[in-house]
């Protein structure tokens, strides 16, 4: 791939050319076009690539997270009130929070993980690993049907203490609020679907059922629902929001990263997945497939007031306030000017790894404990039962969208 034969205004999350390779795309704009100001992406939005800059801006105080409505951009104003109520759930996430609004929302929702300690849940996730793997043919299963799919929407129901038994509707409603914050262009068929399993969701959420169930467990959901910092707790709704978006922040993430992992390590001999298996390595390990195989491809920001930014190859970058900002951390965590042999899996890769997959600063993802922790469990499971673990030629079918990268079909057999 080279710019002259790629329109860089034809880049989009959705064309299939970028999905299947983004990282050649990445690499030529790093070099030749740092920051890039797209005249179609939400209507004028700048494309960051190099670290320097994203880590840079992730930590801007002009640059803000509220950022819920951006996707509907293209729509006239008041076409926008069809989907108030989808927007109203989705500016009540954490992560589209400000200033003190986001610090005291984090305080809150960090008292109701307190009890959710990583020896709280190695068991429970250690549970439901084998629960999927016990179930498949080592002689040849599909990973992400089969595996990598069901597991994190299982592990986050439990988590919340809801049924683990809800995960294909759980894939269904986060898929279609996935495929809207990931894309760049979504059509308004798509948005009033992803409207309805936004409904569906926060009301499979809000049920009495399930506050029940998750009370009697000792849930995230119940616990949020009872965390109190200086005499304050959630609304209802503020808690219904805040597990929806660990269901959207969590399922996609982890379920890609385990595609992207093991297909990376195919390239890999057995002896160095082995450090996979032991506590000593497995952490710097899963950093490293972290960076290499980056599932959620970019952060964004709009602008909180209008100002210039300078970008690391001197481009000046006029920004004005509510313009959007497209921070690709999957180029980020490739970029040769921090990371020695970039675009190479080196599974002891020395710690601290600089990889910006979880952001950087004060918004940094709220449940990276989760997906780390999750992923560690998955692959030395999987590559414990299966040493040889083999990846047969095969077709990539891609996700349809660039912002969660990742395939939803990987056909492997632990045969060697």
């Amino acid at each position: 791939m080279s710019l002259e034969l790629v329109s860089v205004e034809d880049f989009s999350h959705n064309q299939f050319q970028y999905i299947e390779d983004p990282f050649s795309f990445y690499a030529l704009m790093r070099e030749r076009s740092p920051a890039h100001l797209s005249g179609t992406i939400y209507g004028g939005t700048w494309l960051m690539f190099r670290y320097a800059d994203c880590a840079r801006l992730m930590r801007d105080e002009r640059l803000s997270n509220a950022r819920s409505a951006v996707p509907l951009r293209f729509l006239p104003a008041e076409q926008r009130e069809e989907f108030a109520d989808m927007l109203d759930i989705y500016a009540r996430w954490l992560a589209f929070h400000d200033g003190r609004e986001h610090t005291r929302n984090r305080r809150q929702a960090n008292k109701g993980y307190v009890p959710f300690t990583d020896e709280y849940l190695e068991p429970r996730i250690q549970g439901l690993v084998d629960q999927l793997l016990d179930q498949v043919d080592p002689t040849g299963f599909d990973l992400m049907s089969q595996f990598a799919f069901p597991l994190p929407a299982m592990v986050i129901a439990d988590v919340l203490g809801v049924p683990v038994e809800a995960h294909t509707e759980l894939n269904r409603w986060t898929d279609d609020i996935a495929h809207l914050f990931g894309s760049t262009s979504v059509s308004v068929e798509h948005l009033r679907r992803t409207r309805e399993s936004t409904r569906q969701l926060a009301a499979f959420l809000a049920s009495e059922d399930n506050a029940r169930r998750s009370r009697a467990e000792g849930g995230l959901l119940h616990q949020l629902r009872e965390a109190e910092v200086r005499g304050r707790r959630f609304s209802e709704r503020d808690v219904v929001a805040q597990a929806a978006l660990l269901l959207f922040a969590g399922v996609a993430s982890i379920r890609y990263l385990i595609g992207n992992s093991v297909r990376a390590l195919t390239a890999v001999p057995a002896t160095e997945r082995e450090l996979l298996l032991h506590p000593a390595t497995a952490g710097p390990a899963v950093e490293e497939l972290l960076r290499l195989c980056t599932p959620v491809s970019f952060v964004g920001r709009v602008a909180g007031e209008d100002f210039e930014y300078t970008a690391s190859d001197g481009t000046a970058v006029p920004l004005r306030k509510g313009q959007p900002l497209l921070l690709y951390v999957a180029s980020a965590n490739r970029d040769p000017a921090v990371f020695d042999r970039p675009d190479e899996l080196v599974l002891d890769r020395p710690l601290p790894n600089r990889h910006l997959t979880f952001g950087t600063g004060r918004h940094l993802c709220f449940g990276d404990p989760l997906v780390r922790q999750t992923t560690r469990i998955a692959l030395s499971s999987l590559y414990r039962r299966w040493p040889e673990l083999h990846v047969p030629p095969q077709e990539n079918n891609w996700n349809n969208n660039l912002g969660f990268h990742g395939i939803t079909s990987l056909q492997v057999t632990g045969d060697a």
